[in-house]
């Protein structure tokens, strides 16, 4: 009796530290089958990374197909939660060039991946990697800098986008942090993990 008692405490609280654990506020990239889960993983660890917040991955096939940005946007509505500060789908459009596009009243952005896409698998990576910066930035409010160098910067061609960094300028570091916070999102110690 006194084992299974133990057991059922045991139970109750792993499944309590899973119902807490799931409910901790992040960015959430959903993958509407745009890309493999090794690449998946890559972008998720490079913006948790970099942007210093959980930032959690989802598979959500069902989510792609869509025949353009807007039906995307409003499906995608249906799936956030209270947990995703901001939604970035990654997903694909047949007849579409535009590679991003933000909708901030529901903190939905969404990634058009095909034009992106080159033989280079390094390049394409980062490519990936560049426009969920810009869509965590721009769904927060930012604008685009003109320093050269941050990844939110404005750019004409996929050549100049491959020539940007992949992460945010100092100042546009701080203003992400600030909104980040007012969002309810925890920061990570960045002094920490320099050590």
């Amino acid at each position: 009796m006194r084992l299974i008692t133990l057991f059922t405490m045991g139970l109750f609280l792993f499944t309590a530290e899973c119902v807490q654990a799931q409910q901790e506020k992040a960015i959430t990239i959903i993958n509407a089958a745009a890309v493999d889960a090794p690449l998946l993983e890559r972008v998720r660890a490079f913006a948790e990374q970099e942007l210093h917040v959980p930032v959690r991955a989802l598979g959500k096939p069902d989510l792609a197909g869509k025949e353009n940005f807007q039906a995307l946007e409003r499906d995608a509505q249906r799936v956030k939660t209270d947990a995703d500060v901001t939604l970035i789908v990654l997903s694909g459009f047949k007849n579409e060039s535009q590679y991003l596009m933000v909708y901030s009243n529901s903190s939905i952005a969404v990634v058009n991946i095909p034009p992106l896409y080159t033989d280079d698998a390094e390049k394409f990576g980062r490519r990936v990697e560049r426009q969920v910066m810009r869509a965590a930035a721009f769904s927060f409010g930012l604008e685009p800098t003109p320093d050269p160098f941050c990844v939110t910067r404005d750019y004409d061609s996929l050549e100049d986008l491959d020539t940007m960094g992949r992460n945010f300028s100092p100042p546009w570091q701080g203003r992400f942090a600030d909104e980040a916070v007012k969002r309810g999102l925890v920061i990570k110690d960045v002094s920490r993990e320099m050590q």
